[in-house]
């Protein structure tokens, strides 16, 4: 991250590598809502993965259920009644770890009306709206700087959800990191990328990322509890160890 963009953030010091023995704070970008995607199927899975989360030394977590219509068909309202009711269920000794609600936009023609109705489920950072978005894996779709630019329009920050798993945005980096810059997108890497969970070339990606200093934010995209030990853990030390992780969220 160059200083100009750093201060946009309103970071009052660079996110760099964390030292050890130092809380690691808010994890972004998550699946711990019980039942509604790919990410924990009940709340014994849930929990499970919230005490990872907190052993491993998080103080809280963004949860960010997919919204995807046609395959996570969830709405803004329902996820706010599960979100409400869960925590309600959360048992005493999680209760201090401190959840937020946010979503996964699938960026299409849905998630474009989405914006246009100003009926978006987004993420209070400070004075900023963030929204996370992902993007197709393997191919460039028109929807993606269309709900960019439909997002900045709308007053919101777009949050790029895990930007080295596009393989296309790895090869035109130039471009499209860009592309990204000029519509104020923050982007977001994952943990486990470091460690190889997504394959070689998102590796890759991650580990230039991270020595451009190009990434905003770090989070687990954790969606069951044995990816904690499996390639969150070793993703964090090759990131450093512990420490503040993601600075921009000490306002959230």
């Amino acid at each position: 991250m160059n200083t100009s963009t750093f201060f946009h953030l309103g970071l009052k010091t660079p996110p760099r590598a964390p030292a050890r023995g130092r809380p690691l704070g808010i994890d972004f970008h998550s699946h711990l809502l019980p039942g509604v995607d790919d990410g924990a199927a009940d709340i014994t899975e849930s929990l499970s993965a919230i005490t990872k989360l907190r052993d491993a030394g998080f103080t809280g977590a963004v949860m960010t259920p997919h919204i995807y219509r046609g395959l996570y068909d969830n709405a803004k309202d329902e996820l706010l009644e599960n979100y409400n009711e869960f925590l309600g269920r959360l048992p005493i000794d999680l209760r201090e770890f401190s959840l937020h609600l946010g979503a996964e936009y699938f960026a299409d023609e849905y998630f474009f009306e989405l914006i246009e109705k100003d009926e978006v489920l987004s993420i209070t950072v400070g004075y900023e709206r963030w929204v996370l978005i992902e993007f197709p894996y393997h191919y460039e779709s028109q929807y993606s700087i269309m709900c960019l630019s439909a997002l900045a329009a709308r007053g919101y920050r777009p949050v790029i959800a895990h930007v080295e798993r596009y393989a296309y945005v790895a090869r035109g980096r130039t471009v499209w990191l860009s592309r990204f810059a000029r519509a104020g997108a923050i982007l977001q890497c994952n943990l486990g990328s470091l460690a190889g969970q997504h394959g070689q070339t998102a590796q890759r990606f991650a580990e230039w990322l991270l020595a451009e200093a190009r990434v905003d934010v770090w989070g687990s995209d954790l969606h069951k509890p044995a990816q904690m030990d499996r390639y969150v853990l070793p993703g964090l030390k090759r990131l450093g160890g512990t420490g503040l992780l993601n600075p921009a969220l000490a306002e959230i």
